[in-house]
């Protein structure tokens, strides 16, 4: 019997923190599921761990590195769910995280995917849950995509998987920013997101996206530009998206000390709209004196 749902959970040399991740999903409440791991050329014991403690584990090993786009694609081309749970290997679900995510989809019958809330765990246990309420009013929710990049990980989404039919798969060109460049043409092309507000992930921090903070700018550039191109109407919010995100970016490059990146982002920032940039610094100013992150106890 095909089950409801596929769990496609891309992996590389992280076997401690894959058999937290698979954990989780043992514990699931909800149990139609089945589970592929695709591990993308691990040179650790993952691949013989798996096929001897997880028999009912569909295993891919790839011989090479090829990305998690890549990889996530790969598991798409065997996944017989109708629905599609991404899960990655240093991320952990809460046992009703399934249950909650295919009761939301099946509640709303016309969404493309369904997404949740998440709280952020560290190397020392401490949790936080980051603010994700929109900082400004946007016309869509495309917009708010681009400027705010609300998702902050594939863990939290449940999606339908024939919209990897409708939208097209994971772009394997983009080794970071391929699931905001899926997520943007979904919208784009008329689908639709549910939001479902509970946290029901631990998600673990940091993550090497901030490391690689020079490459992530540069993949996001090439995604937003892509959906600016497509649809001139979103264009007009162009500089707005843009000195957000700069914004965002200087901050993470004078974080990570990387002096000269965060600098130029900054003025990149006031270049591209002082109004913008302006007004995005005080409110986010306000924010963190008002909410900053929510401490999960």
């Amino acid at each position: 019997m095909t089950a409801r749902v596929s769990v496609v959970v891309p992996t590389r040399d992280r076997l401690e923190k894959l058999q937290r991740a698979l954990s989780g999903v043992d514990r699931q409440h909800f149990r139609d599921f089945e589970v592929i791991v695709v591990d993308d050329g691990s040179v650790d014991a993952t691949v013989p761990w798996l096929r001897m403690q997880c028999p009912g584990v569909r295993v891919l090993a790839m011989e090479t590195p090829g990305g998690a786009a890549r990889a996530r694609n790969r598991a798409l081309e065997l996944a017989r769910g109708e629905l599609v749970a991404f899960l990655d290997d240093d991320d952990v679900w809460q046992p009703a995280y399934l249950e909650a995510q295919v009761e939301h989809l099946d509640a709303h019958s016309t969404a493309t995917l369904s997404y949740t809330d998440h709280v952020e765990t560290d190397a020392s246990g401490h949790s936080l849950r980051p603010d994700t309420h929109p900082l400004l009013t946007y016309p869509n929710l495309l917009i708010r995509l681009l400027a705010e990049s609300f998702i902050h990980t594939l863990s939290v989404v449940v999606c339908r998987r024939q919209a990897f039919d409708r939208f097209g798969r994971f772009d394997e060109s983009l080794h970071i920013v391929h699931d905001l460049d899926w997520y943007s043409r979904v919208l784009a092309g008329g689908g639709d997101f549910v939001y479902l507000p509970l946290p029901l992930v631990a998600r673990g921090v940091p993550g090497g996206l901030v490391k690689a903070h020079r490459k992530w700018f540069r993949e996001e550039r090439t995604a937003h530009a892509r959906t600016f191109a497509a649809d001139p109407a979103d264009g007009r919010h162009e500089r707005m998206v843009r000195a957000y995100r700069a914004l965002f970016f200087a901050r993470v490059g004078l974080t990570e000390r990387d002096l000269g990146f965060g600098l130029s982002r900054l003025a990149e920032a006031l270049l591209e709209s002082p109004y913008w940039t302006i007004r995005i610094a005080t409110l986010r100013l306000l924010r963190r004196r008002c909410f900053d992150h929510r401490v999960v106890r």
